[in-house]
């Protein structure tokens, strides 16, 4: 949620918010995604703030996540059914 939060740069206690975490949490995870090159802090010095961005990396770590959501979806659907009339059930 924080990848997808930060794609076009937000400040950490709006990620917070929009992620639904604590200060505790945003701290910690904050720190991992820059550590792994999938979010960037950039600091606007007339401001004052500090923004986070999700990286080129980490937008491609969210297009994959989704992809395999949807594989996972569709490898637990069964087809049943005639050849002119298909039936999907979903386990």
């Amino acid at each position: 949620m924080i990848l997808f939060t930060a794609i076009n740069g937000d400040r950490k206690s709006s990620i917070m918010s929009k992620a639904h975490l604590n200060y505790r949490q945003i701290k910690k995870y904050i720190k991992i995604l820059v550590i792994n090159d999938l979010v960037i802090e950039r600091s606007n010095l007339s401001e004052g703030s500090v923004t986070y961005h999700t990286t080129d990396k980490g937008k491609n770590y969210l297009e994959m996540y989704e992809e395999s959501k949807a594989y996972n979806l569709t490898s637990n659907m069964y087809v049943f059914g005639k050849q002119e009339n298909q039936y999907v059930f979903s386990t």
